[in-house]
């Protein structure tokens, strides 16, 4: 079946099932050169209609469409890629939009699938779209091909599922049921008229679309990366790390855990360089622990003499950037555009912060 067709295609799926989609959405950002590939975005409307609210990218000559690229990617739960013929105009940076839109989505670790148009030989394909391509196809995992002939129905509904099974516990859009409003409201209003007699206040009722991650220890939360969020610097989590140590010509490997706080975090971010890279960021969370590891470790076993290979397991520090990433304080950078090295930048707002630590700690007695 040709593109075009694709776009009349009827999917006939059980009742439950339609109902669930048509009670349930998500927010999906479309990254793309803004008005190419007509067709397909117009397929994914189709596809998506049932599915999911969309936004897309919008032309640069508007001076708000980074802004709202940004905003629509904060907000967004899943973002899907459209690479066709054009790379778009290049902005102040030297990038194109749709390139902006993919960092942003990718420094916010969003959901993504890519959909990479399949280029001929005759094509004249621009040396900005072969490096944009190259490096979304060496940092993606969810990348599909199409060309002119491709099913877009039938490779979306592949892809999509694909997608939704990796990412299970992702927040979505639930159509309010009235009996259970009218029962919520009552509720609510009861509380409410209690707290006043009692003198308490009562919690505000959220909106059905709301995904505010709330600060809980690292080792007992989901970390989302929704939206940015405030972190209490006072506020300590607990961390999984392992070392080597030395005790009587052995070695023992330890695995053992330790309580941080964020502003242990603020400070050793702060001595970063102006950039750097994933291991960089690596080696200076492992340098924060370095201290109180040999000397947990030492209290453990009195007779070790020396520790070394400590390091924050690998899942407690993804966690720990993705925490990084969703309360603002680092960024990817567009240096590293042209690699596939990801390099990463402390944002203006943590920098402000962690002056602002210190010279409330000068002014403390």
């Amino acid at each position: 079946m040709t593109l075009s067709y694709a776009l009349f295609n009827i999917i006939i799926i059980p009742v439950a099932v339609e109902v669930t989609l048509q009670s349930r959405r998500y927010h999906v950002h479309i990254i793309c050169v803004a008005h190419e590939q007509a067709l397909v975005l117009d397929a994914l409307a189709v596809f998506f209609q049932p599915r999911a609210f969309l936004t897309y990218d919008i032309s640069p000559k508007l001076p708000q469409a980074s802004l709202y690229g940004r905003q629509c990617i904060d907000s967004c739960d899943q973002t899907v890629v459209i690479i066709g013929n054009s790379y778009g105009v290049t902005q102040n940076l030297g990038v194109s939009q749709m390139h902006l839109s993919y960092l942003s989505a990718k420094a916010k670790l969003k959901p993504m699938l890519v959909f990479i148009k399949k280029q001929s030989e005759e094509d004249n394909i621009n040396r900005h779209l072969q490096d944009f391509t190259r490096l979304v196809q060496e940092q993606s995992e969810n990348v599909y091909h199409y060309d002119e002939t491709t099913n877009i129905d039938q490779l979306l509904t592949s892809a999509y599922h694909l997608l939704l099974a990796k990412h299970q516990a992702l927040p979505s859009w639930t159509k309010s049921d009235e009996s259970i409003k009218e029962t919520s409201e009552t509720t609510q209003l009861t509380q409410d008229s209690q707290s006043v007699k009692t003198g308490t206040t009562a919690d505000i009722t959220q909106p059905p679309y709301h995904n505010k991650m709330v600060m809980e220890p690292l080792d007992n939360r989901g970390i989302t990366d929704n939206v940015t969020q405030s972190i209490d610097l006072s506020e300590s989590f607990t961390i999984k790390y392992s070392a080597q140590a030395y005790e009587a010509g052995n070695l023992t490997d330890i695995v053992m855990t330790m309580n941080l706080t964020w502003q242990q975090v603020l400070r050793t971010l702060a001595r970063l360089p102006g950039t750097f890279s994933n291991y960089g960021l690596q080696g200076c969370l492992n340098r924060l622990i370095a201290a109180q590891t040999e000397q947990d470790i030492k209290q453990k076993m009195p007779n070790v003499h020396a520790v070394s290979r400590y390091q924050i397991a690998q899942d407690d520090l993804n966690k720990l950037q993705r925490a990084l990433i969703a309360a603002n304080w680092i960024q990817l950078t567009t240096s590293g555009v042209k690699t596939s090295q990801e390099l990463w930048k402390l944002t203006f707002y943590a920098k402000k912060l962690f002056e602002e630590n210190q010279l409330q700690a000068d002014y403390l007695p």
